[in-house]
């Protein structure tokens, strides 16, 4: 674990071992994170200097508003977290929150920006791999760091399921798509 008064780039390191570890399956790798209401600070901190680059880049490549671009993660953000806490509530393991959400936060944040580097480099043929990755890391952070039962694991992921469902049809109604997306994914689906 970093020590409670580390600086930020020292926490980002333990938090990028940590990462991997979950990735591994290391039944340890929660004693890479700080679990404390400085590491909750500084996980929020990494999301948003992570996703602060994002828009940048969104906005430099043209392929969309950053506002935009904002409010679709915070709503897709706030969804997942959302189901999550109200499943841990109902199953009496607020306690597995706090762990939940450093976790998580640091996992998106470096995930991100390696995929983000990665597309840069133009091997965007990695986007399965980091998918994969995503899946074996929510399922280690369950079951390492939250210390989920296997049910409870399935049913937290229906939930944030439920949630990002419910997340994309809030996007549709706030963005509506325009005739020329509506007449690209047609013509995907046609060719299909």
């Amino acid at each position: 674990m970093p020590a409670p008064n580390s600086n930020f780039l020292d926490e980002a390191r333990a938090a990028a071992r940590g990462v991997f570890a979950l990735v591994m399956g290391d039944r340890g790798a929660s004693r890479h994170f700080l679990f404390t209401e400085t590491g909750l600070v500084s996980s929020f901190i990494a999301v948003l200097i992570v996703t602060g680059i994002q828009l940048v880049l969104t906005a430099a490549v043209g392929s969309g508003s950053m506002l935009a671009s904002l409010v679709q993660s915070v709503i897709i953000y706030g969804a997942t977290l959302g189901a999550s806490a109200l499943y841990l509530r109902q199953i009496g393991r607020w306690d597995a929150l706090v762990p939940f959400v450093v976790t998580v936060n640091w996992s998106n944040a470096i995930l991100s920006m390696i995929m983000l580097v990665t597309l840069m480099l133009g091997l965007g043929f990695l986007v399965l791999v980091f998918l994969i990755v995503g899946i074996v890391l929510s399922i280690n952070i369950a079951r390492l760091v939250m210390t989920l039962k296997p049910v409870q694991i399935v049913l937290l992921i229906l939930a944030q399921a439920v949630g990002l469902i419910l997340a994309l049809i809030l996007i549709v109604l706030l963005f509506p798509p325009t005739p020329e997306q509506l007449a690209e994914i047609a013509a995907a689906s046609s060719a299909r």
